[in-house]
C-alpha cells in the first residue's frame, strides 16, 4: 500500500437514499427555507415528584451524619449483623 497517495472521495459515497445529500438528511439546511423551532415540554409530574422528594432525601442524610457522629463506633457498620433480626444477603451468580 502506498502511503503517499493520494486521498480522493467519491460523492456517490457521499449521498444517501434517493439523490438527497446527506446534511439533507441530516436536517442541516432544513427544506423550504424554515428554521427550526423548539418547543416547551409539559412539566412531568414524575420530576414534580423527585423535586418535592430531593429535599426530604437531603434532610435524612444530614440526621444520618449527626446520628453516626453521635452513636458509638461500630452501631452503623454494616457488616456486623450478629444482633439484627432480619438480613438481606445478596449473592453474586456468575
Amino acid at each position: 500500500m502506498d502511503l503517499n497517495a493520494k486521498n480522493t472521495s467519491s460523492q456517490s459515497l457521499l449521498s444517501c437514499g434517493n439523490g438527497g445529500g446527506l446534511s439533507e438528511k441530516l436536517l442541516l439546511r432544513p427544506r423550504g427555507g424554515r428554521s427550526l423551532q423548539t418547543e416547551r415540554v409539559p412539566r412531568s409530574s414524575v420530576l414534580e415528584r423527585l423535586q418535592s422528594f430531593l429535599p426530604q432525601m437531603a434532610d435524612a442524610n444530614e440526621k444520618l451524619k449527626q446520628q453516626m457522629e453521635e452513636a458509638p463506633e461500630g452501631r452503623f457498620d454494616i457488616e456486623n449483623v450478629d444482633e439484627a433480626e432480619r438480613v438481606i444477603e445478596m449473592v453474586s451468580v456468575t
